[in-house]
C-alpha cells in the first residue's frame, strides 16, 4: 500500500457515498448531518460548498496509488487554533481487515499536529460503534470523562456519543538561558492548590523562601532545569537547585520543584520531565535529591512511583528523598 492524504476532490463524493450500504451506517458516520438516507454524491458536494471552507475546516480524501480508499475532516472548533477536531471518518468496506481506519486516523492526526500546528486532536464517536472506538484507541486516542453527554436522536432511538482526544508528544530538553524568566511562572503553578480553594495571589511568589527556588538561576552549581515544549510552547519545567528551601536536606543535596500549566496536567508528560531531571542529576555524579509536597497533593503518589522516600512528616507536608544510587 501507498497511501496519501490529499484535499477532496468534487468527483471523489461518487466513490465515498457508495460505501454507506445502510442507513444506519450512515447515521454512525454522520449523525444527523445529512437529513435523509440514502447520500448522493450531489448531497456530499452540496455540504462540501456549505461547511468545508479549507480554512477552519478541510476535507481530505485517502488514496492507495490513485484509488480513493478514505475520507476524513478536520475542523477547528471555537476559536481555538491550537485543536483540530476530526470528523465523517469513513474507508471502503470492500477492504476491511486492511488498517484503512487507522490508517487514515493517524495520518491525518500527524497532519494536524506537523502541518496545522495543533497542539490536541479530539472527536466525536458513537457508544454502538465499537470498532471505530477500537480504530481510534489504536491510533492513540483515549476517552474523556464529560460532565454533560452528548446525545443525538438516531432511528427513532438515542445514540449517545463518546468523546476521545489525543495530544501532540512533548520534546523534553534543557532550558535555554533566554527561557529562564519563564520559570518564575511555573514557580507559580508549583505552588499547591486545591481544587475549590481561592487562587493564591502571584504576591506570594516574593516571599524569600519561595523566590529562593528561581532567584538568579542559573547563576550557581546544582541549576539543572529540563522544560516540556509541545507545539513550540514550553508547557511545564523541573529544575533543582542545592540547599534550597522548604526541602533542604543539606547544602549539598539538590532540590527538585515541578509543575506544568493546568491544562496539561494528568497527560504524563510530568512523569517525563521528572524521570528526565533524575536522570540529569545522576548523570552529574548526584546521589540523593529531595524535594517537599504537600500532604494532599496527588503528586505524592508519583513521587513515591519514582522512589522517593518520606524522611520528615510534617504537619502539611512531607520531606521526601529519591537515593539515585539506588535507581
Amino acid at each position: 500500500m501507498s497511501m496519501t492524504l490529499r484535499p477532496y476532490q468534487m468527483t471523489d463524493a461518487v466513490i465515498i457515498t457508495s460505501w454507506l450500504k445502510s442507513e444506519y451506517l450512515m447515521r454512525q458516520w454522520c449523525a444527523d448531518r445529512y437529513e435523509h438516507y440514502p447520500v448522493t454524491s450531489e448531497d456530499m458536494n452540496s455540504y462540501h460548498e456549505r461547511y468545508i471552507d479549507g480554512q477552519r475546516s478541510r476535507a481530505l480524501t485517502m488514496t492507495d496509488v490513485d484509488e480513493v480508499v478514505g475520507y476524513i475532516t478536520l475542523r477547528t472548533p471555537a476559536d481555538d487554533t491550537t485543536e483540530q477536531r476530526l470528523g465523517f471518518v469513513i474507508v471502503d468496506d470492500s477492504k476491511r481487515g486492511r488498517g484503512l481506519g487507522k490508517t487514515l486516523v493517524s495520518m491525518s492526526v500527524k497532519y494536524a499536529f506537523e502541518t496545522l500546528g495543533a497542539t490536541k486532536v479530539s472527536l466525536g464517536v458513537f457508544e454502538n460503534n465499537p470498532s471505530a472506538i477500537h480504530c481510534y484507541e489504536a491510533a492513540g486516542f483515549h476517552r474523556v470523562s464529560r460532565q454533560d453527554t452528548e446525545s443525538y436522536p438516531c432511528l427513532g432511538e438515542t445514540w449517545n456519543c463518546i468523546e476521545m482526544e489525543q495530544y501532540a508528544d512533548a520534546i523534553i530538553r534543557d532550558i535555554k538561558s533566554d527561557e529562564i524568566p519563564l520559570l518564575t511562572e511555573f514557580l507559580y503553578e508549583a505552588i499547591f492548590q486545591p481544587q475549590d480553594a481561592p487562587k493564591v495571589s502571584r504576591i506570594v511568589l516574593q516571599e524569600p523562601m519561595i523566590w529562593a527556588y528561581v532567584n538568579g538561576f542559573g547563576s550557581r552549581t546544582g541549576d539543572f532545569c529540563r522544560v516540556a515544549i509541545i507545539g513550540g510552547v514550553i508547557v511545564g519545567a523541573a529544575w533543582s537547585r542545592l540547599g534550597c528551601s522548604y526541602g533542604k536536606v543539606d547544602a549539598s543535596i539538590p532540590e527538585l520543584a515541578i509543575s506544568l500549566y493546568p491544562e496539561y496536567r494528568g497527560r504524563g508528560i510530568g512523569s517525563r520531565l521528572l524521570e528526565s531531571l533524575l536522570n540529569t542529576l545522576c548523570e552529574k555524579g548526584y546521589e540523593q535529591v529531595s524535594l517537599s509536597v504537600d500532604k494532599t497533593n496527588y503528586a505524592v503518589s508519583i513521587y513515591r512511583k519514582f522512589g522517593f522516600e518520606t524522611i520528615v512528616e510534617r504537619e502539611h507536608d512531607y520531606l521526601m528523598v529519591n537515593h539515585l544510587n539506588r535507581r
